[in-house]
């Protein structure tokens, strides 16, 4: 576009408010919150690192431990006093905790000694399950909630729930009711994990999930508190960043072996004697976690692939430790959408939207803060709403384009209009509204170029004058006369064909082309015109007019010559015309 065709444009801030209000629409989509999503998992990514936890330990269960245990064993589910055998080894080695993932719901063979060596160590915790299900809870149940309690305050915010799934009685008594610990977790609309509640809400019970019970040893209660201005869990002296349903967001190392994982069967064949462990201090002080991941029965989903519950609740319990959990700030939020309700209504006030330099800060304006959010990430564990501002930015990119396209679309029509405009002035009377004698001129060259390109019928050219025009104009004056001129060219332009092209000559001559037309045809076309002009009552203040015309025609023969040349030719046979009375089509 020239640059004296540049559309200026006025401060658009509708655009910006739009821009927003889309965004802020859309992102209550499903659409909206896959692309969210997986965006901020790639960004979550590269800001991550690989890290090695060296405090937990997961002995997995796997189908492979199955098949070589057989012999010692049995079949699975191994009676419980198995696992007896495995907890004295663990503890021989001065392991920190043991976490049992794996749900003991009924009795089984053994279980006397299992309860056993549970109640002889403190360090031994069990998962447990919330349930949606509606299940009505007995008074039995009730005093067990009230038991692992650790508030009744509804005021904290906490998944709820609306009963609880525990191990059997025949494995547990009042005394070690503190060992149970909640893991059940909400999967995201996308069916991936990616926060862990630490608070659940039973039967009006605030219970702690199995992460803040391996915090607290013994049957100790911490002091829970919550601060809704910023998003903040306290137990006792430790605080952690938390959304409004106290979960926490794990910031998954990059690595997918970042915790150290060893097949159920290695440990048990130690604890049986029948192999050594070169290095006695490999165990101690480590968080054993103990699932079965045999049969793929324990596959969760998360960001970084699919992996095993024990594995998941290891990485919980590593991030929550070491504080490696991803928080939110509103004032970098709030600065983000700042930065795109800017730039939008920078955009919108741009006089070109195409041009290198509007290009280029749009470009580095999502670049920047794509790195700056990239940066908030793995500098601070701060997640940003950079999505939303994205998303910000890209609606005021569409609707400022459409906006420009619209108005250089209006700016085309008013041109095309306003060309027209001077064309008509240039070429058209302004009186009658037919071509005046230099559009007629232009059409006839085009007609010629046509002509010289392909075979067509001959055509003719006609002059036509209205009789006794000047009497009019001395009789009624000239208001009358061009009222007259006017109704003949209306006149003109019903009667003649698609295909004929009249035009105003100068003062009361008008010419006719008659395009594809033979001498003969042209006589019944003009015939007809005469007649009806000499039918045509022409209504006037003074009462109602009536006029006739003479014609002259001529067969064009020669396209070279010019218009003027036949319109000599045909005047001649207006002359003739007049000379035989008037009211009359003359040859010549």
């Amino acid at each position: 576009m020239r640059k004296t065709d540049k559309i200026y444009w006025k401060y658009q801030i509708w655009i910006v408010l739009l821009s927003l209000i889309i965004s802020y629409a859309f992102s209550y989509t499903t659409i909206y919150n896959k692309l969210k999503n997986y965006f901020n998992d790639t960004i979550q990514y590269l800001a991550s690192e690989e890290i090695y936890f060296t405090d937990s330990v997961v002995i997995d269960i796997n189908d492979n431990s199955l098949k070589i245990l057989e012999k010692d064993f049995g079949h699975w589910p191994y009676t419980r006093d198995k696992y007896s055998s495995i907890i004295e080894f663990l503890e021989s080695m001065k392991v920190k905790n043991i976490v049992f993932d794996i749900k003991f719901l009924d009795p089984r063979v053994g279980d006397d000694v299992f309860k056993k060596t549970i109640n002889k160590y403190n360090n031994i915790f069990f998962v447990t399950n919330a349930l949606e299900e509606d299940i009505q809870i007995n008074k039995e149940e009730q005093k067990i909630l009230k038991k692992m309690s650790w508030d009744t305050n509804l005021n904290i915010p906490a998944l709820k729930y609306n009963s609880l799934l525990i191990p059997h009685i025949s494995i547990f008594d009042e005394n070690n009711i503190y060992k149970f610990g909640i893991t059940s977790v909400l999967e995201d609309k996308d069916s991936l994990i990616r926060s862990i509640p630490l608070l659940y809400n039973i039967d009006s019970n605030i219970l702690p999930s199995l992460l803040l019970r391996i915090q607290s040893l013994d049957k100790h209660i911490p002091k829970i508190k919550y601060n809704s201005k910023t998003d903040e869990l306290s137990v006792d002296k430790k605080t952690w960043n938390v959304d409004k349903k106290n979960r926490i967001k794990l910031f998954y190392p990059q690595n997918a072996n970042s915790i150290m994982t060893i097949p159920f069967y290695k440990i048990s064949e130690v604890a049986l004697n029948k192999k050594t462990i070169s290095n006695k201090n490999f165990l101690k002080n480590k968080t054993i976690f103990i699932g079965s991941s045999a049969f793929l029965s324990d596959r969760i989903n998360t960001p970084r692939g699919a992996m095993s519950g024990s594995y998941l609740l290891a990485i919980a319990y590593e991030s929550l430790k070491h504080n490696l959990i991803i928080k939110n700030n509103t004032y970098i939020n709030i600065l983000l959408i700042l930065i795109a309700f800017f730039f939008s209504f920078y955009l919108s006030t741009k006089k070109e939207i195409y041009n290198k330099s509007v290009v280029a800060i749009t470009l580095l304006t999502i670049v920047s803060i794509i790195i700056y959010s990239f940066i908030s990430l793995k500098l601070f564990y701060l997640e940003t709403n950079v999505f939303f501002s994205i998303s910000v930015i890209i609606c005021s990119i569409i609707l400022t384009v459409i906006k420009y396209q619209f108005s250089l679309s209006n700016y085309n029509k008013k041109l095309i209009n306003e060309t027209k405009r001077l064309y008509n002035e240039a070429n058209c009377d302004t009186l009658t509204g037919l071509l005046n004698r230099r559009g007629f001129n232009d059409q006839y060259e085009k007609y010629k170029d046509i002509n010289n390109k392909k075979t067509l019928l001959s055509s003719c050219i006609a002059i036509v004058d209205l009789d006794h025009f000047k009497k009019v104009n001395d009789t009624y004056g000239h208001d009358i006369g061009d009222l007259v001129l006017q109704n003949f060219g209306k006149l003109l332009k019903e009667q003649l064909r698609d295909i004929d092209i009249p035009a105003r000559w100068g003062g009361e001559e008008f010419v006719i082309l008659l395009r594809n037309t033979t001498i003969d045809d042209s006589i019944i076309v003009l015939n007809r015109v005469r007649q009806q002009c000499e039918q045509m009552n022409i209504q006037t203040p003074q009462g109602i007019l009536n006029i006739t015309i003479s014609i002259g025609v001529t067969q064009i023969k020669d396209y070279s010559q010019t218009i003027d040349l036949y319109v000599k030719k045909a005047d001649i046979g207006l002359y003739q015309a007049k000379e035989a009375g008037r009211n009359r089509v003359c040859i010549s």
